[in-house]
């Protein structure tokens, strides 16, 4: 293949497109009423869900994180406790979006209860104020989302109404009940469990209707954290942006502001926990030591009474100041070894090192090991706030837990080793503590006792005396304590920006779909719709040649050309009168025509009428014979009562010039059908049709034959062999492309001679076909054009006088 075939193949095919492309975008122009309906309705709709939506609002708060709390100044004062937790911006807002702080606001701000107000297009929520009190006596015996109607009966009793279905899981039940209950007094029944009193506040209009329902918490904090977004405000800035979507603004004021208060509260808690924990183990510890002391100190006092002892020895003292000072460090080594073991009990497991205190309570002075378990406790609080909204494969809980493995093998080798020195330094204690003892039994028995004596009371009252500083500095330190965030703008009903309904944008989606499905229609019928829209889906697909392109006919009459000689579908007429002279140019004796269908409805008898009528008019004498005789409507059109006709002569019941019928057009008789024989096809098939066809052809220039559907009956396929040429008859939006193969293969098989196609019912527009144009040439050539042309003069001419 040269490069000129190659070129011309690809002209053609681009051409082929754009001819499609313009058909459809035509076709669509075509439709445009449509377009506009659709679109007005759906700006309708879009209108109408405006209006019955609720308006949604965005409500904003701010809350600064501290990079350290501020302890009003008194940062270095304690420590040795460290007791103060870093600030994490993701912690925070990990927090923020917690299920646990989300309820707890909801239940603060008692949202059990909803309350509506009955309207035409929406329901009104209720906020603030409502008609009546509900009071929840059991919240799990009421079922959630039940819309619960009440009217005022009088002053003492109330109707309630219900009519739903509640669904949980696998439950499903309906709830329907009517009843008058008493205000002030619980309402009970298997559904609920509430006691509903008068709100004498609020102003009910008689024509109102009210309803409420009982809240599902766990839904409704659901509910709340889908609308809820906590963000950075900066990446720079240590500062976080609360927002909120919701749809009435004082309530969502009042819910952000109260999960900003859960959430400080909470984080301030958790700063105390270890502080407090302190306070709580001093204060056990003291009720035993206030005791042990009381005891001693009378002790003491009543020996020396009894004895009258003032003073010791100065050897005694000597004796006694050695011992005091073992005892004490004794002391110290078997609390500190206590806790060494304790700690590394309890150090795996988070809920008892919540309850640990610090080691410097004890006396623990080792900077090493109080930064490790206050690491460790923090690291903890942050694993079990984060473990309520995070699932185990999150990444901040992979993190804390990987450094809580860390810190934990850190600890455990340090506190092994502490508590290997701590049983050291426990036995040097008891080997110099026996060696002082020996010493003691020189002395006198009484001044034994006595250091004995003073030995435990001073012991108690300076355990006494460090528990009370330690207690002291705990307590100031929790006094002191502030949180983490710092409120910079609070939610205020001021500030909430309405977001929706976005009315324009909803119109605009309303008009588009509106559009969208007349399109879609459009395009589905087209790519579903088999019928020959154009001359040239029958060109693609039969090389037969198109004798005639017949237009609609926009008149009530079938004989439209006789009364209408000047319009379209004449010429239309007198176009295949032409073009059948062409194709008989060789022929000079009668023409015999046959017009078939495959169908019924496309026209074919219509067309061989018309046909037959306008080869008359142009001065030739023309035989139209009705060869259907199955469902004939020759006889309908020219007003006969088809009481003899071609069945008749075929049986030999009549001669040809009795059946053959005059009209009042000049040149035009018919041939009517006749009665309808029990036998169609075997009248047709016999020698007297033969001889019907001869003997018309001596008296006729034309005969003009319409034949029964070909699809259906074999009719048409006995008359057709003796006609010069056949027409088949395909009908715009109407025939099937499938019967151009059809026709194909009888002239394949030459069933028939001479076939040719009849495109009818053809509309028009400027553009190429069109079902919703009409014929309109424009040109003003046809009576179409002058009614047209008339109808608007008649109309502007009405415009300008007024």
């Amino acid at each position: 293949m040269n490069n000129n075939n190659i070129n011309e193949m690809m002209e053609f095919f681009e051409q082929e497109e754009g001819t499609n492309i313009k058909e459809f975008i035509f076709r669509l122009l075509s439709k445009w009423h449509w377009f506009v309906l659709c679109g007005f309705i759906g700006i309708c709709l879009g209108f109408l869900f405006s209006k019955s939506s609720p308006s949604e609002y965005n409500l904003n708060a701010s809350v600064l994180i501290n990079d350290e709390s501020k302890s009003m100044g008194l940062d270095d004062l304690f420590d040795s406790f460290d007791l103060r937790d870093k600030a994490n911006i993701e912690n925070h807002i990990l927090m923020l979006q917690s299920y646990t702080l989300n309820r707890q606001a909801l239940e603060n701000l008692n949202r059990e209860v909803s309350w509506f107000k009955s309207g035409l297009l929406k329901d009104t929520e209720l906020y603030g104020s409502y008609p009546f009190k509900v009071k929840i006596n059991d919240r799990e015996k009421n079922l959630s989302g039940i819309e619960i109607e009440i009217t005022p009966i009088d002053n003492k009793s109330y109707r309630l109404s219900a009519d739903g279905k509640y669904q949980e899981n696998d439950l499903e039940m309906d709830v329907a009940f009517e009843v008058i209950g008493k205000y002030d007094k619980a309402f009970t029944n298997q559904f609920f469990d509430f006691v509903i009193s008068k709100n004498e506040s609020f102003v009910r209009d008689p024509e109102d209707e009210y309803y409420f329902k009982i809240n599902n918490l766990d839904n409704l904090t659901k509910l709340c954290l889908r609308n809820l977004n906590v963000s950075l405000a900066t990446k720079k800035a240590d500062g976080i942006v609360i927002t909120y979507k919701g749809n009435i603004p004082q309530r969502d004021v009042d819910y952000l502001n109260e999960l900003i208060r859960v959430y400080m509260n909470y984080g301030l808690n958790e700063k105390n926990r270890t502080s407090e924990n302190t306070v709580q183990f001093i204060d056990a510890q003291l009720q035993g030591i206030v005791d042990s002391l009381n005891i001693a100190g009378d002790r003491f006092t009543k020996f020396r009474s009894e004895n009258g002892i003032v003073d010791l020895s100065k050897e005694a003292e000597l004796v006694a100041e050695t011992i005091e000072k073992l005892e004490e460090e004794r002391e110290l080594a078997r609390r500190q070894l206590s806790y060494f073991k304790n700690l590394q009990a309890y150090m795996g497991n988070s809920e008892q090192m919540k309850h640990m205190v610090a080691p410097s309570v004890v006396g623990i002075v080792d900077a090493g090991l109080n930064a490790q378990v206050v690491k460790l406790g923090e690291l903890y609080g942050k694993r079990s706030s984060l473990s309520v909204i995070a699932k185990d494969k999150n990444p901040g809980l992979v993190m804390i837990d990987k450094e809580i493995v860390m810190t934990l093998a850190g600890l455990e080798e340090n506190v092994n080793n502490l508590i290997v020195n701590a049983k050291i330094n426990l036995n040097g204690l008891d080997r110099r503590m026996k060696k002082i003892k020996l010493e003691l039994t020189s002395l006198p028995q009484t001044e034994q006792q006595l250091i004995d004596i003073k030995r435990r009371f001073d012991l108690n009252n300076e355990l006494y005396t460090f528990l009370l500083q330690k207690r002291a500095e705990a307590a100031i330190t929790t006094a002191s304590n502030v949180s983490d965030a710092q409120v910079l703008d609070p939610a205020r009903v001021e500030t909430a920006d309405k977001i929706g309904p976005k009315t324009i944008i909803n119109l605009l989606i309303g008009a588009i779909l509106g559009g969208v499905i007349p399109f879609i229609v459009i395009v589905v019928g087209d790519y579903f719709n088999d019928s020959i829209q154009s001359k040239e889906d029958i060109e693609k697909d039969s090389k037969l040649p198109i004798m005639g392109e017949i237009t609609h006919n926009h008149y009530t009459s079938e004989l439209a050309i006789v009364k209408h000689p000047r319009s379209g579908i004449a010429e239309s007429f007198r176009g295949l009168r032409t073009n059948l002279q062409y194709m008989f140019k060789q022929k000079k004796d009668c023409k015999v025509l046959a017009l078939h269908s495959m169908i019924p409805g496309e026209g074919k008898t219509f067309n061989a009428v018309n046909l037959a009528t306008i080869i008359a008019m142009d001065s030739k004498k023309v035989l139209l014979v009705s060869c259907d005789l199955r469902r004939p409507r020759l006889n309908k059109i020219f007003g006969d009562n088809n009481k003899s006709g071609l069945s008749t002569y075929l049986i030999g019941q009549h001669s040809l010039k009795q059946v053959i019928e005059t009209t009042d057009i000049k040149n035009l008789s018919y041939v009517n059908s006749g009665p309808i024989p029990p036998n169609p096809s075997e009248l047709l098939g016999t020698e007297e049709f033969a001889r019907f066809v001869e003997e018309a052809k001596k008296d006729y220039d034309y005969i003009v034959m319409d034949n029964a559907p070909v699809s259906l009956v074999t009719d048409g396929l006995l008359t057709g062999k003796y006609a010069d040429a056949n027409l088949f008859v395909l009908r715009q939006g109407y025939s099937n492309k499938s019967q151009i193969k059809f026709i194909n293969q009888m002239a394949e098989k030459e069933s028939i001679s001479q076939i040719g196609i009849v495109f009818n019912d053809a509309m028009y527009n400027a553009h190429g076909y069109d079902k919703n144009y009409g014929y309109g040439y424009g040109n003003g050539y046809y009576d179409e054009d002058m009614i047209k042309h008339n109808w608007h003069t008649k109309l502007l001419s009405k415009f300008s006088k007024n």
